[in-house]
Parts: C-alpha cells; structure tokens; sequence
C-alpha cells in the first residue's frame, strides 16, 4: 500500500489514522543524566537540537531510549521537513519538536 496526499483527512466511524509528519527520525539515549540524539544512520544530533536533549536529559528516569521523530510546524501545524535545514525567518509556528511513538527501553527494562 503507497500512502497518497490529500487536501483534508477523512472522518469515518470506527476508523482511526494517524497524520505523516514530515521530519528527521531519531534515537533519543538518556543515561547518566545526558542525552543524545542520533539518526538511524548513526549521525549525532545533539548539538544541532540542544534544546530537544536538554528535555530528553530531564525526564525523570534513570535511562531511557525513545524512538523518535523531530520535526517543525507550520502555521496550520503541518509538518514541514525543509524546514529543518533552513527555517524561514517569521514563517514557523513552532521550535524543533521532538515526538516519541515508542519506548524502547526505560530503566534498563524492554
């Protein structure tokens, strides 16, 4: 199945979806009080979004990995991927967000 674009999201009862959102995924490492960011690829992200492992560093857990996305919002609050390489001065509604779909481990726990 190919995922296809469309102007509006559709409404139907008992069926539930969830948007694309258009951004760079990441590993998120807290241990030992730091955090890191890294690409699937393995390229290190940390310094380029200090603000996104300074909250991943404050969660209130020893370790944690977390399976992530980052990624920027426009105005009507869709995903904009460019705009992680260049943001366009007064255009972006929101900072670099990071959002995490699955916890992988947390405490040294699966």
């Amino acid at each position: 199945m190919h995922a296809t674009q469309v102007a509006t999201p559709f409404h139907r009862s008992g069926w539930v979806y969830e948007e694309k959102v258009d951004g760079y995924r990441m590993v998120a490492y807290k241990q030992r009080g730091a955090a890191q960011l890294v690409s699937r690829q393995g390229k290190e992200f940390t310094q380029r979004f200090p603000e996104l492992a300074k909250a991943v560093a404050g969660l209130g857990a020893e370790s944690v990995i977390l399976d992530t996305e980052v990624a920027v919002f426009d105005r009507q609050l869709i995903s904009r991927f460019e705009w992680l390489r260049g943001r366009p001065e007064g255009d972006v509604a929101t900072p670099p967000m990071l959002m995490a779909f699955d916890l992988l481990e947390l405490d040294g726990e699966d």
